[in-house]
């Protein structure tokens, strides 16, 4: 379990590097000015923060039978990244997130079950936006800590951004300005 004080960010760079060359090549930006734009740098994130590469957010749903839509688009996101951000939408995306949910806990001495919600302060972020936020509250030397994960794509353009922030104690408040230098950064490499 992270202590509260510790912040760590799980960068999804490989989501961000498969997807963005999902899309037609275009004359306006380069894949590589696109694919470097994607990457979540220091100057984007508070100093005092960790940071380690993971593997793709996607692989974490990888096996959930719930999760199939999400798995099937990310398949399919090298041929038509159009279609990608809407398997992350409705019904089948909130049982998919909630079954991640129940995985994170599974082991754990949870103190009351996971929830999903969506994030509702994506607007204007890129072309497409959608996010999920899973709380898990686990029991922990006595007291209780909650674990906030979420999961944020954005289509800007032919490219797909996939982020994920995880932190004990609230939603990590720096997300929205990290997410909006990425799309930013994109967005001017699509030009």
């Amino acid at each position: 379990m992270l202590s509260q004080r510790k912040r760590l960010l799980i960068l999804a760079v490989p989501v961000a590097a498969s997807l963005a060359l999902a899309g037609p090549a275009s004359a306006a930006g380069s894949d590589k000015a696109i694919l470097k734009g994607g990457v979540i740098t220091k100057a984007d994130v508070p100093a005092d923060w960790t940071s380690k590469r993971s593997n793709a957010s996607s692989d974490a749903l990888r096996g959930l039978k719930e999760c199939k839509k999400i798995n099937t688009a990310v398949a399919a996101a090298k041929k038509d990244a159009g279609k990608f951000v809407s398997a992350y939408k409705g019904s089948a995306a909130t049982a998919c997130f909630t079954r991640l949910g129940t995985e994170v806990e599974r082991n754990r001495p949870a103190a009351t079950p996971p929830t999903v919600s969506p994030i509702t302060d994506l607007q204007g972020v890129g072309d497409e936006a959608v996010g999920y936020e899973i709380a898990a509250t686990f029991t922990q030397n006595g007291g209780e800590a909650t674990l906030y994960i979420d999961f944020i794509i954005v289509r800007v353009g032919r490219a797909v951004l996939g982020f994920a922030f995880t932190n004990v104690g609230a939603r990590i408040t720096q997300g929205p300005d990290i997410v909006n230098a990425v799309v930013q950064r994109v967005a001017a490499a699509e030009m």
